[in-house]
């Protein structure tokens, strides 16, 4: 998008939030119609910047990771803190925090997860992600605070994938466990992954 002019980059962005919205009021659903009609454009329009409906789909999801990303994976919560465990237990809380603040965290995660696009863009971050924790996890074990026994890739799926599938469980319930209580939990299970063998 580098080579968008500032009055494409606004317009994008104008139809990116008209496209989160229709999705929150529609429960998931969009039509590029609708989408076009909230933004007070054509429909052409939207084809010209994201090429489809699935396209569209695909650029909100990226968005949504792009700021997870930014907030929580790339974020040092503790900057000043020479212990790395107490910097990914604050970590732990930034992710809790970041999808249960966002409105369309149970859509993207579960709803729009379904979409092709959607999926391919998912499986790409969480292969970048898990080489992130696996970088991580190495910068752990050359300051001595982690097991060096360790495989960090295979740490990095597992709790990943573990953290993944707690939230989506958490978002599915009717009543959401409390934020801290989630965290917490979270943590005494990533604590238990990075444990002695």
């Amino acid at each position: 998008m580098a080579d968008l002019s500032p009055k494409a980059l606004k317009t994008r962005a104008g139809l990116l939030d008209a496209a989160r919205s229709e999705l929150l009021e529609q429960g998931g659903g969009l039509e590029v119609g609708r989408v076009a009609e909230r933004a007070g454009v054509s429909v052409g329009l939207i084809y010209r910047y994201f090429n489809s409906r699935a396209g569209l789909l695909a650029a909100v999801a990226e968005d949504f990771y792009d700021r997870y990303q930014e907030q929580v994976m790339a974020a040092d919560p503790l900057p000043d803190a020479a212990d790395w465990s107490s910097r990914e237990e604050q970590r732990t809380r930034r992710a809790v925090d970041f999808v249960y603040a966002e409105p369309l965290a149970p859509l993207v995660l579960v709803s729009l997860a379904r979409e092709p696009e959607v999926a391919a863009l998912e499986a790409q971050r969480t292969a970048e992600n898990v080489r992130q924790g696996a970088d991580n996890i190495r910068r752990g074990q050359a300051a001595g605070q982690l097991n060096a026994g360790l495989d960090p890739e295979l740490v990095s799926a597992m709790i990943l994938g573990g953290m993944h599938q707690a939230l989506l469980e958490a978002l599915a319930r009717p009543q959401r466990p409390v934020a801290d209580h989630l965290a917490r939990q979270l943590w005494h299970f990533i604590r238990g992954a990075l444990a002695p063998l």
